[in-house]
């Protein structure tokens, strides 16, 4: 779809930008700093500012309340698939553990390609390989038969500011509002990486 190119390359564009004004912010600090001084703005001060990034993405998601489209019971992505899921749940990682004790791996992916055509499609065209999901538990109405017990992943669903939603889902607009503040915070985390690394080579 050309809607999708052209969202992905206006968020490459502004990414630039924000990445440009960070950089500048940062390097002028550091060049107002002692040399003694810059570790501490790095790792100290950086971080509060990030911190204080991610909690306003936080209160922002608040405001935001389940519509029970079904969407997310119904077709669960994941980057990785049902063996490696296993394999990293046998490891102890929780969220593995998590993802396959909720949801069954679709057989193919014609079964979604129905119930989500435009969602599926727009999933492909992004580039990125994944594997879908979905919840046994859901009802017909797009409620959840085990509400009360229902893991960290659907409490928590969306936790990812920058997954793309299926167009029904109700927070769309906190993905919309927050947009240029994960933007900033990952330019900021990128940045601070560059400038560590500098500082322990000796070269600011």
């Amino acid at each position: 779809m050309n809607e999708l190119k052209e969202h992905y390359t206006k968020l490459v564009q502004q990414y630039r930008q924000i990445f440009v004004s960070v950089l500048n912010a940062i390097q002028g600090e550091i060049n107002l700093l002692k040399h003694d001084e810059i570790e501490n703005y790095l790792n100290v001060e950086i971080e509060k500012h990030i911190k204080l990034q991610k909690k306003l993405v936080i209160e922002r998601r608040n405001s935001f309340h389940c519509g029970m489209c079904g969407a997310c019971c119904r077709l669960a992505i994941s980057e990785f698939s049902p063996t490696a899921l296993l394999e990293k749940a046998s490891r102890g990682d929780k969220f593995a553990q998590e993802f396959i004790s909720t949801f069954t791996p679709y057989e193919d992916e014609k079964e979604p390609e129905k119930q989500f055509p435009l969602y599926m499609q727009l999933l492909k065209e992004s580039g990125e390989h994944a594997y879908y999901y979905y919840c046994k538990k859901v009802t017909d109405d797009n409620k959840c038969s085990d509400y009360e017990n229902r893991p960290s992943i659907c409490k928590d669903y969306p936790d990812n500011p920058i997954q793309l939603l299926h167009p029904t889902c109700s927070y769309i607009g906190w993905h919309e509002s927050i947009q240029k503040i994960v933007l900033t915070i990952r330019a900021m985390t990128e940045i601070r990486e560059h400038f560590r690394k500098e500082f322990e080579k000796g070269n600011i």
